[in-house]
């Protein structure tokens, strides 16, 4: 992230809001197939099948990609709440 937030600040991004795509975008990458690490753990660990662990994932990652395509097209969903806790 260090070497990222010069680009980002010289972009006008905030800050939190980069932070909190740049985490959901990893989520998302984590658990995508087929070089999903997550997934791979998962069937490894549980013994199942790639495809069944992916069927099982895949409500939560239609979720984060809603949430993501939300905070895109509003975000002050993101940037209001950090103010607000900022005081």
């Amino acid at each position: 992230m260090v070497l990222v937030m010069p680009g980002v600040q010289a972009a006008g991004i905030d800050p939190v809001y980069f932070g909190v795509m740049f985490i959901i975008n990893n989520s998302i990458g984590l658990v995508t197939p087929p070089v999903g690490t997550v997934l791979n753990v998962m069937a490894g660990v549980a013994r199942m099948r790639m495809d069944d662990v992916t069927r099982g994932v895949l409500p939560f990652m239609a979720a984060e990609f809603a949430i993501m395509f939300v905070m895109v097209l509003f975000p002050a969903l993101v940037t209001v709440p950090a103010r607000w806790l900022a005081g």
